[in-house]
């Protein structure tokens, strides 16, 4: 149903899955989190009418894209998906960002203005330490531990299933296959590339439509009301949704009401 097919920057490799209709007028591109690759927003994509063409990257360093160099910057992820979006020649994209994918977009919708119709942030990260009010920090380092010390991708899978018996059946394929697929570089702890976003400047400077969906801390979201207060401050502009019953992962555990919300947002 998706093709996945390289788009060359002349600096890196950078695999994308798309679903293009002749005819279609409205693009959306998705863009995923850190430790997930472009099938993080399959469900999604599967939810979306054919009327829309659809696209789902795996950026540097994720999934079967190109690695990253030591001198690798959160920039750089930017740069890389607004080369892509200028090689592929489409107007009235919707850039749609989960997690660390919230700045990215966000970035790129200014270097890319006149492509960009919207920006549609998935609880983004917006700066300093995320909240952590339900342990999710300890439960990941775990689950790292667990697809890191098995010998192959079947027995991390067999692993995270025990591990987590909550999680729905595709949860653990996904986040054992998109860890083994990641650069080691990228798996240091503390991190050893640079961060050079400034977070308020970036969202501040968005332009066009955006909209930011919020999820409840107490059930896993990164973001505090203080600090979701301030970037609205920053840019009055953003529009709010907030989902009261979900974690950091909207569109995994909601994917039908995301969507949805989704193409509301967009045909307003």
């Amino acid at each position: 149903m998706y093709k996945e097919s390289y788009i060359h920057t002349n600096d890196v490799a950078i695999n994308l899955a798309s679903r293009i209709m002749p005819g279609n007028k409205t693009n959306i591109f998705f863009v995923h989190g850190f430790l997930e690759r472009w099938q993080s927003w399959i469900k999604i994509m599967d939810l979306i009418p054919e009327s829309y063409n659809v696209f789902s990257v795996d950026l540097r360093g994720f999934g079967r894209s190109g690695r990253t160099l030591s001198s690798h910057k959160r920039s750089t992820w930017a740069e890389d998906i607004s080369k892509v979006i200028k090689k592929l020649e489409i107007n009235n994209v919707f850039l749609v960002g989960h997690s660390l994918g919230g700045p990215i977009v966000s970035a790129v919708s200014q270097m890319n203005p006149k492509q960009i119709s919207g920006v549609i942030l998935e609880d983004p990260f917006l700066g300093s330490q995320p909240v952590d009010k339900t342990g999710r920090a300890s439960r990941g380092k775990l689950v790292a531990e667990t697809v890191d010390n098995s010998h192959s991708l079947d027995e991390a899978i067999n692993k995270l299933r025990k591990l987590r018996p909550d999680w729905r059946e595709d949860i653990p394929i996904e986040i054992a296959t998109a860890r083994k697929l990641t650069d080691n570089f990228l798996l240091r702890v503390p991190r050893e590339f640079k961060d050079d976003f400034d977070i308020e400047d970036i969202y501040e400077k968005v332009r066009c439509k955006i909209s930011l969906n919020h999820s409840n801390p107490d059930f896993g979201g990164i973001n505090s009301r203080e600090k979701l207060e301030n970037i609205i401050k920053i840019n009055p502009n953003i529009q709010v949704i907030e989902w009261n019953n979900s974690g950091h992962n909207i569109h995994r555990d909601f994917p039908v009401e995301f969507s949805e919300g989704l193409l509301s947002y967009i045909e307003k």
